[in-house]
């Protein structure tokens, strides 16, 4: 289709109308909680609650009010121009829904409704038929067959998950609605907040391409992440990625690598999964980092947020025991790392501060130092690490400070001691991560001793630049520092033109 001046246009507004929108309409929307119409209508709303000024329409033709709202019997029947129609209809009415949409005037649609292309052939037509009406029309859409979509800065949300997240400079995008709210979920665990999100669904209308396009130039975003069943567009993408990742990062979940894992995507959004080694090879070329599930990428994204990339692959090891560094030399060596070398004059400086016993060598045992509270030791070590020239990333079972005592002992803490150490523990942290900016090397922290007192929340008060990144194991520390070498050599290469 040749692009003119007019579908140019149209394609503008669309973005803006998606994630921006001052007036939404929901066709569809419901009384009934947990159903789509209802979440949609929901996450619209309650933004209102907070100042947004958005103007919220519903329409449907059975219900004359609708969670406080007056409702309309069709999107004409709204006396106000509408930029956003969130779409939640049987499949065989959203034609005449979207025919609608056209005429009024809508400059885009997330259309949540399932029931098309990845159903049977007669949904496929129904499908085709919804692409030839909205192209007629000058009209972009969602999906079909999605989970909706977030602005986590605008607060514009047509999901329920994708309102409950604070404002990030992570993008989303998710070929699956589940795959999507579990990674969302994921994120929020970890602290880490959203520019966009889109459950990009059966893609009839706008491909995973173009939102690739479009996040490549919005200011919110830092780091793109996805999770993909199949791509329309191959060749594009990997030109789109090529180039987006020489400034910012790309952290993706690619399924179908398996022939029933390939056939279930047929089946969940109509994609074509192709053969996963070409995808391989094509991620690497394009400086794609690609992730197993969305625990590694969470694990990845978290230190890309608050890390510097490392500038080689010589890894310092910090523990309390010999045990836990020997796993964790296993597990940085199995992962392409290296068991840094110290310097003679770190080990120097070490001798003057740990009993004559410590391992006289990396990985650094303080031989339970750290069980007698002796912080400063632990706080000093990790500098020393930080500083040693042969030593490009840390792992460490320590973290700088003990926020708290062994549990069973909080009892008799008052309050403001909580909070006071607390306070102290952010401080050390954040003190931590400016010298890893400083040095140019990332500390990753292993949470497996950590004390947190009963009903304490966890430490996570300060924002995703000031953090250490903690991990539940050595093993995926490990392999989050080989992502991180492989893109920091990738860029490198890059800048020598030798990719």
């Amino acid at each position: 289709m040749n692009i003119t001046h007019s579908s140019l246009h149209a394609r503008s507004s669309f973005w803006h109308s998606l994630f921006k929108a001052e007036s939404v309409a929901v066709i569809g929307a419901n009384n009934t909680v947990g159903t789509w119409g209802y979440d949609a209508l929901r996450s619209l709303l309650l933004p209102l609650n907070e100042g947004i000024k958005r103007r919220v329409y519903a329409v449907n033709p059975n219900i004359p009010e609708i969670q406080g709202l007056k409702t309309f019997p069709t999107i004409l029947d709204i006396p106000d121009p509408v930029e956003l129609a969130v779409i939640v209809v049987r499949a065989d009415i959203v034609t005449s829904i979207l025919r609608q949409c056209v005429e009024k005037g809508v400059k885009a649609a997330v259309i949540i409704s399932a029931g098309f292309a990845e159903v049977d052939e007669a949904g496929a037509r129904l499908e085709a038929e919804l692409v030839e009406i909205a192209q007629k029309g000058n009209l972009y859409f969602v999906g079909p067959n999605c989970l909706g979509h977030a602005d986590a800065h605008s607060k514009l949300a047509s999901c329920g998950i994708g309102s409950r997240i604070g404002p990030g400079s992570m993008a989303l995008l998710s070929q699956s609605g589940t795959l999507g709210a579990s990674i969302i979920q994921n994120v929020a665990s970890r602290g880490i907040g959203l520019s966009k999100f889109v459950g990009t669904g059966n893609e009839a209308s706008i491909h995973l391409e173009d939102y690739l396009e479009y996040l490549a130039e919005d200011e919110d975003t830092q780091v793109i992440t996805a999770y993909i069943e199949g791509l329309r567009e191959g060749r594009r993408f990997f030109d789109l990625a090529r180039e987006i990742t020489g400034k910012k990062p790309m952290v993706v979940i690619k399924t179908g690598s398996t022939g029933e894992s390939a056939r279930a995507a047929r089946s969940h959004t109509s994609a074509l999964s192709g053969a996963d080694a070409i995808y391989s090879a094509a991620f690497k070329q394009a400086g794609v980092i690609r992730a197993e599930d969305d625990d590694e990428l969470c694990d990845v994204v978290v230190a890309l947020q608050s890390q510097p990339l490392p500038r080689g692959n010589r890894v310092g090891i910090l523990t309390m025991g010999g045990g836990f560094g020997v796993v964790t030399a296993e597990a940085c060596e199995k992962e392409g790392l290296k068991i840094a070398s110290l310097e003679e004059q770190t080990i120097q400086k070490m001798n003057a501060i740990l009993p004559p016993r410590w391992s006289h060598g990396n990985p650094v045992d303080l031989v339970g130092m750290r069980a007698m509270g002796e912080d400063t030791v632990v706080s000093t070590c990790l500098t020393l690490l930080l500083e040693d020239n042969n030593v490009d990333c840390i792992i460490s079972l320590l973290p700088p400070f003990t926020p708290f005592p062994p549990q069973g002992l909080n009892n008799n803490l008052s309050p403001e001691q909580i909070k006071a150490m607390h306070l102290e523990y952010q401080r050390r942290i954040e003190n931590l991560n400016q010298q890893a900016r400083k040095h140019g090397k990332p500390v990753f922290l292993i949470r497996r001793f950590f004390n947190v007192p009963p009903g304490e929340p966890e430490i996570s008060s300060t924002g995703i630049k000031e953090r250490i990144p903690e991990y539940p194991s050595h093993r995926r520390a490990a392999r989050v520092l080989r992502h991180l070498v492989w893109y920091h050599q990738y860029l490198d290469k890059r800048t020598a033109g030798k990719v």
